[in-house]
């Protein structure tokens, strides 16, 4: 299946219902392999291909009537709790303003402001965003945030949208409204769900394909080793992407794009050991991206020599939010000892993508 989802964002519509509760949630994602090969100066010249999964991690968007002439915006984290010493969930965020005032453009609530006003619901809402994490993760989570609430705006006044356009409209919210140079891989995986093979122009995400499992242990194997360390480390991905070097990631976009070409044939095969071995490829070629990114690769590499660890991968751009770590089951209980005091995730590969939930 190919499905474009790249292109100009559509003009506001005229609600065509009274606004009623409406209740969305998206997935983030992981990359196994390509990530970076998205970006649309990298995906100019030959493309780019990203093999990932949506994962069971989802942010919820909540939309409900508010008084007429008002716009109300919350943001809250409710995530698991910390270690001691780190970071815990941040504290709400709320803002009621007059819908005559002028948007807000703190990092809070540019998103939300541009997604009240692209879908032209933007009089007498209360939008509320409830994630599982702080922003800046490393797993797509802004994007999550755009396609679940671009849904849920669209349903509560009874309008429809297709995944493809939504991806596509996300992608130019932090594109065109926003100014972020951002991928469009997020988007997708937020809107489609499952397990997919993407490719990619300038424009955006030009294919969207389910990924073929040619056994059907692959899957469970592979999540089974799969372990999601929180770095406690958070930034604005699109301010990191602004600094890096297009130069870079065009050198290495031959190895992203092959990495990712293996990974899919690993799949396909239902070979746990190729996809693993175009896990590592890719991982070394990203790495080559970001000093940042490579250090915390290399300090963690170095804490965790010795136990096993066959895939250790950053999440996102620049020093990311965290990272992967693939390992067989039997050997995660000395690299969690290892590890100390982070929160780790055991994430399910392959989670639903944008859906209405009980309002």
């Amino acid at each position: 299946m190919s499905i474009p989802c790249a292109g100009p964002l559509s003009a506001p519509r005229t609600p065509r219902s009274p606004l009623r509760r409406a209740v969305a949630s998206a997935p983030m994602r992981v990359s196994f392999a390509g990530g970076g090969s998205d970006l649309p100066g990298v995906a100019r010249d030959g493309g780019g291909r990203v093999v990932g999964a949506a994962i069971d991690v989802r942010v919820r968007v909540v939309v409900e009537p508010f008084d007429r002439g008002w716009v109300r915006m919350e943001s809250a984290s409710r995530g698991p709790a910390r270690p001691a010493g780190g970071p815990g969930a941040a504290a709400p965020q709320v803002v009621t303003r007059r819908r005559a005032e002028p948007a807000r453009d703190d990092v809070a609530f540019r998103l939300i402001e541009a997604t009240l006003s692209a879908t032209g619901v933007d009089d007498g809402v209360a939008l509320r965003v409830e994630t599982e994490m702080s922003p800046g993760a490393g797993l797509g989570g802004s994007a999550s945030v755009a396609v679940a609430a671009l849904f849920a705006l669209r349903a509560s006044v009874g309008d429809a949208a297709a995944p493809e356009e939504l991806a596509r409209e996300a992608v130019a919210l932090e594109r065109e409204r926003l100014g972020n140079a951002c991928g469009a891989q997020d988007q997708v995986f937020a809107a489609f769900g499952g397990l997919l093979d993407l490719t990619f122009d300038a424009r955006g995400c030009s294919g969207v394909r389910p990924l073929p499992v040619g056994c059907p242990d692959l899957v469970p194997a592979l999540s089974a080793g799969l372990l999601l360390v929180d770095t406690d480390v958070r930034r604005v991905s699109g301010e990191i992407l602004d600094r890096m070097e297009v130069g870079s990631a065009s050198d290495a976009k031959g190895a992203l794009v092959a990495a990712a070409g293996e990974v899919a044939r690993g799949f396909e095969l239902g070979s746990l050991a190729l996809v693993l071995s175009g896990m590592r490829r890719g991982a070394a070629a990203k790495m080559r991206l970001s000093g940042a990114a490579s250090a915390l690769a290399l300090s963690l590499q170095e804490r965790l020599d010795g136990l096993g660890v066959e895939v250790l991968r950053i999440c996102g751009a620049g020093g990311g939010g965290h990272v992967l770590v693939w390992a067989p089951a039997e050997r995660h209980a000395r690299i969690l000892d290892a590890l100390g005091p982070r929160v780790v995730r055991r994430p399910s590969l392959g989670a639903p993508g944008v859906r209405l939930e009980p309002a």
